[in-house]
């Protein structure tokens, strides 16, 4: 569908991409003088009302989350019958973009990672799996200081995490996405944090970390480490193959423990096992103190018993 040439304040300015469920155009609001993008349902679905809930269900998630790194949503409304929410524009792109040149520096990706991480978790805290997170998801806007900034994107196959479990539709890119979702049976936030990972080896190596359709995820194996295919320091080998590993109790637990631990493979650390906390001070001192309570009580014991 062509939107019309005037959405109130806002005023078409391209056609930026089409997908099979709905289209994005570039609008400009000319009394705040800034661009916007504006996601409208395709034509052939929007007459079918549970593809136009869950597209509604989108704009409502991308709301609620108000994260710098997760697409915002601005309005939503109607035209000519047809549903669109308007949101942030990316000018910069997406991660995908950058792939045209082959593999991208380790401490870009390192960053653009983390920034994808944040995003995905605050998604989760609200109780979401995206469920597609691919590089042509993750799309990049500039900032003001120059800089450019992650935005998590297009969550039309993310579902609350409460109705997971009864989940049969097989939903996903199969380069990126879990084994487990080629299964249908109920997901975690795991399944987020693989994809991360198969975004990561791909940056890093300018290789997927599986070729073929849905069939490739019947047996899934571990790709090579990422330092035996590209020019890339050994110390994320393990990190990024934790990530992928094809049973979920196998990966990091979320997408923060993920990024964690590539930030300290990038400065040459050895990451903390997820999980592991490192005890405190206070714990610390209270042991010694009761190991001396009990060396005394005893000495105390055997001087008496003596005397």
């Amino acid at each position: 569908m062509s939107l019309p040439e005037r959405l109130g304040r806002l005023r078409r300015i391209d056609r930026i991409g089409a997908g099979g469920f709905a289209t994005v155009w570039l609008y400009h609001d000319d009394e705040l003088d800034s661009p916007v993008a504006v996601k409208a349902l395709a034509d052939n679905w929007a007459q079918r009302t549970d593809v136009c809930d869950r597209f509604l269900e989108e704009a409502r998630i991308l709301r609620r989350a108000d994260s710098d790194h997760v697409v915002r949503v601005y309005d939503i409304g109607e035209a000519d019958g047809t549903p669109y929410f308007v949101m942030s524009y990316a000018d910069r792109g997406s991660v995908a973009d950058l792939l045209a040149d082959g593999p991208v520096p380790p401490e870009q990706v390192v960053d653009l990672l983390t920034q994808a991480g944040e995003g995905v978790a605050v998604l989760h805290r609200h109780g979401i799996i995206h469920r597609d997170i691919k590089p042509q998801n993750l799309l990049l806007r500039s900032t003001p200081d120059g800089g450019v900034r992650v935005l998590v994107a297009d969550l039309g196959v993310a579902k609350a995490m409460l109705h997971a479990s009864g989940l049969t539709q097989v939903v996903g890119t199969p380069s990126y996405m879990a084994p487990e979702q080629a299964t249908g049976i109920g997901l975690d936030l795991r399944a987020d944090v693989h994809a991360l990972g198969a975004v990561g080896y791909h940056l890093l190596t300018g290789r997927l970390v599986r070729d073929g359709g849905i069939g490739a995820l019947a047996t899934p194996v571990l790709p090579p480490a990422p330092s035996r295919v590209a020019p890339v320091p050994a110390s994320y080998d393990a990190v990024l193959l934790r990530a992928l590993a094809p049973d979920p109790a196998d990966r990091w637990p979320d997408a923060p423990s993920f990024t964690a631990a590539l930030r300290a493979a990038a400065a040459g650390e050895a990451p903390e096992p997820a999980g592991v906390e490192r005890p405190g001070i206070g714990p610390v001192l209270l042991w010694s103190l009761l190991v001396l309570v009990v060396c005394f009580g005893a000495a105390y014991g055997l001087t008496t018993l003596l005397q």
